[in-house]
Formats: C-alpha cells, sequence, structure tokens
C-alpha cells in the first residue's frame, strides 16, 4: 500500500509536496526499520546519526522543537534521555524543512535565523523499542503546529509524522503513555482503539497518566488521511471525564483486577474531554 495511490485529504497532501521524511537512528538498526512506509521514501541524506557531527542541525532542531512544545509541562527532555533513549537505540521519525522556507519568527525559534541551508525538523515521533516481540513504546509526538502561523501551518502534521512512524518500525504492538486531558489522545485513536494498561500512574511525574496498546493494522493507520474518513461519533459503554479524579482511580482498580477496557473515542469539551470505551 502507497499514500500516492490513495485519495488523501489535501492537507496531507500538501505535507508531503512541501516537507521531507527523516529518520535519526544508529544505522546498525536500519535493516529491521522501514525506510519508505507507505512509499514515502526517506533520503539517504535525510537517514541522520546521532554520533555523528554532521547530525548536529537536526539533532539541536529536535530539542527547540521539544522546548515549545512541552517546556511549560514539566516533561521538557534533556539532550542525553533523547539520545540514550530514542535517537540511539530506537527512532525518531519526522518530517522537515530547509531553514530558507520558514518565516523569521520560527527560525529565530530554532535558533537558524542566519543558517539558510540549515535542515529543521518540523516533527518528531520518537519510539523505543520493547523487548518484546514486535512492540515498540511511543516516547514523544510534537510539531511544529505550536509554534506555526497562517500560510505555513502543517494541518495534519503530527498525526501523518506518527501513522509513518509505526509503519517505519515495522511494530505489530505500539504502546504508549499520556494524560487524561491530552489532546492528542483523539491522534492516537485514529490510529487504531487504545487498550487501557493503566489508568492511574504514580510512577509517572503526572499520576493521572494512562498507558495504552494499539495493535498495529496498515488499513487503520491510513484510514484516518483519507478523503473520505468520518470519526466514530457513537457513546461508549464506560464515559470518563477528564477531570473526575474519582471515576480515573475506579477504573484503574478495574483495570488492575482483571477487567479490560478500550478506549476508542475522544470528545473535546470546555476544561477538559470525554473519553468514550467499550469493555473488552
Amino acid at each position: 500500500m502507497e499514500l500516492s495511490e490513495l485519495n488523501l485529504q489535501p492537507r496531507f497532501a500538501r505535507i508531503l509536496e512541501r516537507c521531507v521524511p527523516f529518520v535519526i537512528t544508529y544505522p546498525a538498526n536500519h535493516p529491521a526499520l522501514d525506510l519508505s512506509p507507505f512509499g514515502v521514501t526517506v533520503a539517504p541524506e535525510h537517514r541522520f546519526t546521532a554520533t555523528r557531527l554532521d547530525s548536529r542541525d537536526a539533532v539541536d532542531g529536535l530539542h527547540h522543537l521539544d522546548a515549545v512544545t512541552f517546556g511549560d509541562q514539566d516533561m521538557l527532555m534533556p539532550r542525553w534521555v533523547l539520545f540514550d533513549c530514542g535517537e540511539f537505540p530506537g527512532l525518531v521519525f519526522g518530517f522537515g524543512i530547509q531553514a530558507r522556507d520558514l518565516p523569521d519568527y520560527a527560525r529565530a525559534a530554532y535558533h537558524v535565523a542566519d543558517r539558510d541551508d540549515a535542515f529543521v525538523p518540523l516533527s518528531m515521533w520518537v519510539a523505543i523499542r520493547n523487548a518484546e516481540e514486535g512492540a515498540w513504546f511511543g516516547h514523544n509526538l510534537s510539531s511544529a503546529n505550536v509554534l506555526l502561523k497562517g500560510d505555513h501551518a502543517l494541518s495534519g502534521l503530527a498525526l501523518l509524522t506518527k501513522a509513518l512512524g509505526v509503519k517505519c518500525t515495522r511494530c505489530t504492538k505500539q504502546y504508549g503513555a499520556t494524560q487524561w486531558d491530552s489532546s492528542s489522545i483523539g491522534l492516537h485513536l485514529r490510529l487504531g482503539d487504545m487498550e487501557l494498561l493503566s489508568a492511574y500512574t504514580p510512577a509517572h511525574t503526572h499520576p493521572e497518566t494512562l498507558s495504552y496498546r494499539i495493535d498495529v493494522d496498515d488499513e487503520r493507520l491510513v484510514a484516518s488521511l483519507l478523503d473520505d474518513w468520518t470519526s466514530p461519533d457513537q457513546d461508549g459503554e464506560l464515559i470518563v471525564d477528564s477531570t473526575d479524579g474519582a471515576a480515573i482511580r475506579s477504573l484503574h482498580d478495574e483495570i488492575e483486577a482483571g477487567k479490560r477496557f478500550a478506549m476508542y473515542r475522544a470528545e473535546r469539551r470546555e476544561g477538559g474531554q470525554r473519553l468514550h470505551l467499550h469493555r473488552g
């Protein structure tokens, strides 16, 4: 299945026209990866290696992107964390562009105001390989749409990045963790129902974090990129409000007792969101 053969929504076609995909990982990992996910080939010059000095622009750009995305959420990544967990043993997949093609305010945020030739990563999905066969953990997803304005914004950039990043890993199970009030939940759900592994996770910096697993299917990965995609609108057997701490703890107790739940719909509301689940 190749994206060029599918009827994509115009916003995704626009990203593929304006940007190029990139990967950061240790080269010994390349044979285990799909470096042409759904026919979108990562060119050799955009297969960066974090141990090489000529990859520094791309690596530095990831940290500038992380700063504008998560700097105010107590989750900013130290450089060693990204290297130890993602850039070397795992994968960073994203889309980027030359600095000359960005507006001045974006170039300033990326510290490339005087570097027309610098490669600037506009999105990243950081994934860590699990010991379990075919399983990867999604560590970080972000896009420069928190920064870009007007015609420079790239609607759908994070979704396209994750869909192709998941395909690049060749994984059959994608694990992750996110906060109940995170706007990214709706994005994750477009790639598959999220089976909840925890609803309350004190091991995380933010205890009201859920951990999940998505069983990966190629058709589901690309379904929400297509022009005829529609989001689910049916109510769940169980509906949890992201601000209801008691309900979240109660749900976690049920999960620990052996009950299974899968989330399939996120309904954004002022001050939070309602999450729709069905019982497994």
